[in-house]
């Protein structure tokens, strides 16, 4: 089965699903107003907590495509006009509920991938090439003759002129149009099995980010700035102990394995490892008045490890629980955004930060 939907960008949605499908309905309507409120009060929620604008878009179609995704999960079934849970459907919950999040994540990745072939595709491919480099447009730059063959190199190469040439002939193009152009172009170099959108490469990438198979990092090269995506996990030979592998059925003939990456951030050998990286990142980062920014250390630490961003997260809250902490939060307003979260303070009533230094 194919994925097409780019409203669910993030794992959360289907957990608001399971536990509304969990509530008795007198009908199938009710419950898709209940999912859908539920969303959009989550991304409400979470963007006044990370201080980001609120979401866009429209939700009114989220319930019926939360509900048909657990269905093709076999999380839940109709019956009587009404959508209700399997009983795979109701452990997960059970999961959610008990916060037993590393068998969740486990459940859910197994649903994910074993469902949908094309968003499988999407990890594998980041797992063979390294990495996918989609460009940001910068409009000061396009009047460059060699704007465009600078963004093309990561992925093309030596034929990053020629494609330039090729998408210069499609005629005048607005910064928008081109940045879609050229990572439409990508994505379709990178991932010849399937098709997808610009907009539906992107909803994919980040529910995978939700789910910890891919990270999305900011970076730049021959003066060009990139959102580089890659994941953390690997098909064998794990390099490190905090893999887990997981054995999907995904055909009568087939068994698709991956190596999960779930480091314990409650364990001190790691958390060990991941104050080195940190700093690692700092001796390699500019700090201003000492501090350095956090989602910049959070980019070269996840790359450094290959860990996933929540894993990230985790432990940097691990370490500064510790007493006394080795490290020490701040806050600058400017700079946040989807891409730039802060880090939220799990012991500390939800404060963010989103700088960092040693103590």
């Amino acid at each position: 089965m194919k994925i097409s939907s780019y409203n669910i960008t993030d794992v959360g949605y289907h957990y608001i699903g399971l536990r509304v499908l969990a509530n008795p309905a007198t009908n199938r309507d009710e419950q898709l107003q209940a999912i859908t409120r539920g969303v959009l009060k989550y991304a409400s929620d979470r963007a006044l907590r990370l201080m980001l604008p609120e979401p866009k878009g429209n939700f009114s179609t989220i319930g019926e495509k939360v509900c048909q995704e657990l269905v093709h999960f076999q999380f839940a079934r109709m019956k009587k006009g009404t959508y209700e849970l399997t009983e795979s459907g109701t452990k997960t919950l059970g999961l959610l509920n008990d916060r037993r999040f590393t068998e969740l994540r486990r459940a859910m990745i197994y649903a994910h991938l074993a469902t949908y072939d094309n968003l499988r595709a999407i990890v594998q491919r980041h797992i063979e090439v390294g990495s996918v480099w989609r460009c940001t447009i910068e409009v000061e730059q396009l009047g460059k003759p060699d704007y465009l063959e600078r963004l093309l190199k990561p992925t093309f190469g030596e034929r990053a002129a020629e494609k330039a040439v090729q998408i210069r002939a499609q005629g005048p193009l607005t910064a928008k149009q081109t940045e879609d152009v050229i990572n439409q172009s990508v994505i379709k170099e990178v991932f010849t099995e399937y098709v997808y959108s610009v907009t539906l490469f992107r909803a994919l990438c980040d529910r995978l980010v939700s789910l910890r198979l891919v990270n999305i990092m900011r970076t730049s090269a021959d003066e060009c700035d990139f959102a580089k995506s890659y994941s953390p996990c690997v098909l064998n030979n794990p390099p490190r102990r905090w893999y887990r592998e997981l054995d999907i059925p995904v055909s009568p003939f087939l068994n698709y394995k991956v190596e999960l990456c779930e480091p314990d951030m409650n364990d001190p050998e790691t958390l060990n490892a991941l104050l080195s990286a940190i700093e690692e990142a700092f001796a390699k980062l500019k700090s201003e008045a000492g501090y350095y920014d956090l989602p910049a250390v959070r980019d070269y630490v996840c790359e450094y490890l290959r860990i996933p961003e929540a894993a990230f997260d985790e432990g940097v809250n691990s370490l500064l629980d510790r007493s006394p902490s080795p490290l020490s939060p701040g806050l600058r307003y400017d700079g946040i955004s989807a891409r730039r979260k802060p880090l939220v303070r799990t012991k500390a009533t939800g404060q963010i930060h989103n700088l960092l230094r040693r103590t």
